[in-house]
């Protein structure tokens, strides 16, 4: 199957920076609740304007059982606080971008989880990474998921993985290189230039929306995946040329 990569660097306009940006799930543990945050993965966590936007995402939180309950984040200094749940979920729209290059219409979603994975969510996500069964992911054993563009299955399109590690250092290499004159970060080329570690994992969906993922050592992981269709339109009166959508899967494994 030939691979289709879309793996577009997000630019988002800040007061400070023009960066690369995501928000993102961290699950809650035994000291600390779930956390929404905006921010290249897993630093670099914004504050201020871009944790208020974020509020008007609608959230929810997951039990052990596979249940959903809507979710009311209380404000942080870097984040959104989301309690001390099994795991939580996040659809923010966040609406058309025009601040560099074509207007696009842009989606996040997001999900994080402690042990089990809910197999099904609350409401159909614009772009939605789903377990195939209700189980937690073991060190060394493929396990499958399912990708779907509006709750339809989304082949060949790749999915990445990669753990805190890897993102720290994926970050830092790209701070060093723009000190240096050289900002791959605003690039978007490949997973090596753009947001995605070089060292990721990767799979493949197949016709079904399918892939497969087997994850080396226990940690925290975090699946990635970003898609660009070339399909204009107008939203809220804004045009635009694009459609972005971003989706990211955190999960610990133990």
């Amino acid at each position: 199957m030939r691979i289709q990569l879309f793996t577009t660097t997000l630019l988002l306009l800040t007061p400070v920076a023009l960066q690369a940006h995501w928000p993102w799930l961290e699950p809650a543990t035994a000291a600390q609740p779930a956390h929404a945050y905006f921010g290249v993965y897993p630093a670099d966590r914004m504050s201020g304007v871009q944790v208020d936007a974020m509020k008007a995402a609608r959230f929810w939180s997951v039990d052990a059982k596979g249940a959903f309950q809507p979710l009311t984040p209380r404000t942080e200094h870097n984040g959104l606080s989301l309690g001390t749940h099994d795991g939580v979920v996040m659809n923010y729209p966040f609406g058309v971008f025009a601040a560099h290059g074509p207007a696009s219409l842009i989606f996040f979603s997001a999900k994080a989880f402690r042990d089990q994975m809910a197999t099904s969510s609350p409401e159909v996500l614009p772009l939605d990474i789903l377990p195939v069964k209700m189980a937690a992911v073991q060190p060394g054993q493929a396990s499958m998921f399912r990708l779907l563009r509006n709750g339809k299955p989304l082949a060949a399109t790749t999915v990445f993985a990669y753990t805190p590690a890897q993102g720290e250092a994926h970050s830092a290499a790209l701070k060093a290189a723009k000190a240096a004159g050289h900002d791959h970060a605003h690039e978007g080329k490949n997973e090596r230039s753009g947001e995605i570690p070089a060292n990721a994992l990767k799979a493949v969906t197949n016709e079904k929306g399918e892939f497969t993922l087997t994850v080396p050592e226990a940690g925290s992981y975090q699946m990635h995946v970003t898609v660009r269709e070339a399909t204009p339109g107008t939203h809220n009166g804004k045009a635009y040329e694009t459609v972005i959508l971003v989706s990211t899967f955190r999960f610990d494994v133990r």
